[in-house]
């Protein structure tokens, strides 16, 4: 078996290696969601280069009191292989001395990080960022050292930042974002670790998106050994349901810790109804609505504020369409709701083998909604890398309307558009190449010639357009049947082969 390597990110690192040979003093943020490897990242170019390794200073910031965070700073100032760093940790006591003790470690040469940054919003900690300023705003002029903050709530990073009334407005001299491991990421994790069967890629893909801490968590837990057939199972069982399971308590303590009420309610609802409209939330949480708080703020903040619900639209339609639904953004949180937290507390007072075969449907239906997800991420991931057949000017994330009878009802996957070359591409998912029978065909055809009576649907008359249906894999003879039908199979392999 390989070892783990340091996968992707390949690009940032030139950008951060840039950065740090540049003579002048810097400002960076480096900002994306928990265990996305952002201390991974800057660990990486101090595994690298050793030179850079002796100027690092690092510390993470308790969301607690300006005691506890200064007695923090203080110890991993004492910790410290820095003699400089060593020096200053009998002068730290508040955040004023704090902040100097940041300048004086830049001055040197140093390069700080302070990690968990966006805990600076807090009423309590706060006042840091005034301290702060102070110093940044002399070391501007300066040489040599930086200054490193990492945090992953983009709201209050940016309310620190980003905000003309806060403190440290206009003082960032670089700023970067991590994302989600693409596909072409996780090709070279499936490679080096001999996972060549496309429903592995989908159940972990299901379960961990492009998270680089879990995938690695899956790793340590020898997931990657497991026969394809067997590894949905063994992901539940070894990364959550066993004693001492390293991701048991995951999403209680990364994502929903900061839960509440009204907030908590609509997670929930959401996982488990993916896609609901406005009037179902409603419906359904009416008798839970907070006093002095409506649902639809409610809703506001877990898009607007936490992101980690996202509001969606159909085709051609603008924010203000009514026919908006809602789908929780993370992969991770969608799984441990809609599956995992189930199977845990079941796990506690039944077997095992029961739990799993419960478990069994809402995987395997969760798949199929993380599968449609994926497809239109690999839509966009080809056409900026200029693989593939379909260069997009437009992706949307499908079309649905609001019939009021059931017989006009228009459900349509993917809907890519391509208007320099006036072609439309209708795709229709399925977790099984089996279900793209012949009623599932029926159907897409009667999804496509409603879509296009719609005025939406009459603007691309005249488009050339392409049907293509979509499964992890697809057999031979099963490609051969449907595409003598007109429709063109595409299958997870077939896109592992444009990278």
């Amino acid at each position: 078996m390989s070892d783990w390597q340091f996968y992707g990110r390949h690009s940032m690192l030139d950008q951060l290696r840039d950065l740090l040979v540049h003579p002048n003093w810097f400002f960076c943020r480096i900002q994306g969601r928990r265990r996305i490897g952002k201390t991974t990242l800057l660990r990486q170019l101090a595994l690298e280069n050793e030179a850079i390794a002796k100027r690092i200073f690092y510390v993470q910031i308790p969301n607690s009191s300006q005691i506890d965070v200064a007695n923090q700073f203080r110890h991993a100032l004492e910790d410290s292989l820095l003699e400089v760093a060593r020096a200053l940790a009998s002068s730290v006591h508040d955040f004023a001395t704090m902040a100097r003790a940041i300048a004086s470690m830049n001055r040197a040469g140093v390069m700080v990080i302070l990690d968990e940054f966006q805990y600076f919003t807090s009423p309590q900690l706060s006042p840091f960022n005034s301290f702060l300023q102070a110093e940044v705003d002399v070391l501007r002029d300066s040489k040599n050292g930086g200054l490193f903050v990492l945090g992953s709530l983009q709201s209050e990073m940016s309310a620190l930042l980003d905000d003309k009334a806060a403190p440290l407005y206009g003082r960032l001299t670089h700023s970067f974002r991590l994302d989600h491991w693409d596909f072409e990421d996780l090709l070279g994790v499936y490679r080096d670790h001999g996972m060549a069967d496309p429903y592995q890629w989908l159940t972990l893909w299901t379960y961990f998106e492009g998270v680089p801490k879990y995938y690695r968590d899956a790793f340590g837990q020898g997931l990657f050994d497991i026969r394809p057939a067997d590894l949905r199972n063994e992901l539940l069982t070894r990364l959550f349901l066993s004693e001492g399971s390293p991701l048991s308590e995951e999403a209680d303590t990364t994502f929903l810790r900061e839960m509440r009420g009204q907030l908590l309610s609509i997670i929930n609802f959401v996982a488990e109804h993916p896609g609901a409209a406005h009037n179902e939330l409603g419906a359904a949480l009416q008798s839970t609505t907070e006093a002095g708080r409506s649902m639809g703020a409610q809703l506001q903040t877990l898009v607007k504020d936490y992101q980690m619900i996202d509001k969606r639209f159909p085709v051609f339609s603008d924010s203000s369409s009514r026919s908006a639904r809602y789908y929780l953004t993370d992969n991770f949180l969608q799984a441990w709701v809609a599956v995992v937290r189930h199977a845990r507390d079941a796990a506690r007072m039944q077997p095992l083998a029961r739990v799993l075969e419960k478990a069994k449907f809402r995987s395997e239906t969760l798949e199929g909604i993380a599968f449609e997800k994926l497809i239109r991420r690999l839509h966009i991931e080809c056409s900026k890398k200029g693989v593939g057949d379909f260069p997009i000017t437009s992706i949307e994330m499908g079309f649905w309307n609001r019939a009021r009878s059931v017989e006009r009802v228009i459900e349509i996957d993917i809907v890519a558009l391509n208007h320099e070359d006036r072609r439309i591409r209708f795709g229709s998912c399925k977790r099984s190449a089996s279900a793209h029978d012949n009623g599932a065909l029926a159907a897409f055809e009667k999804h496509i010639a409603g879509f296009m009576t719609t005025p939406e649907g009459r603007k691309l008359t005249g488009w050339k357009i392409e049907k293509v249906l979509f499964s992890p894999t697809f057999s031979n003879q099963q490609a051969t049947n449907l595409e003598m039908n007109g429709y063109r199979c595409l299958d997870l392999a077939a896109y592992a082969e444009l990278f």
